[in-house]
C-alpha cells in the first residue's frame, strides 16, 4: 500500500507554521541575550537612560576630573 502524501497546502502552511515557531525561538534568545547584558551592566544602562546617549562613548564626571591637569600655583 502506498503512502499518502500531505496535499501541497497542507505542506505550504507546515513550513509557514514551522518559520513562525523559528521566528518566535529566535526573538526569545534575542531578548534573553539583551536582557543578560542589561543585567550584566547595569550601571551603563541607567547612564543611557538618563541621557539618551550610549554610556561608553561619554566619560563619567569622576574620570574627567581625574584625568584633567592640576591647575599650575
Amino acid at each position: 500500500m502506498a503512502t499518502k502524501r500531505p496535499s501541497y497546502l497542507k505542506r505550504q502552511k507546515e513550513q509557514q507554521r514551522l518559520a513562525r515557531a523559528q521566528n518566535k525561538r529566535d526573538a526569545r534568545r534575542e531578548r534573553k541575550r539583551l536582557r543578560d547584558e542589561m543585567n550584566a551592566a547595569p550601571e551603563l544602562v541607567e547612564a543611557d537612560n538618563l541621557t539618551g546617549e550610549a554610556a561608553e562613548t561619554t566619560p563619567p564626571a569622576d574620570e574627567a576630573e581625574t584625568t584633567s591637569e592640576p591647575a599650575p600655583e
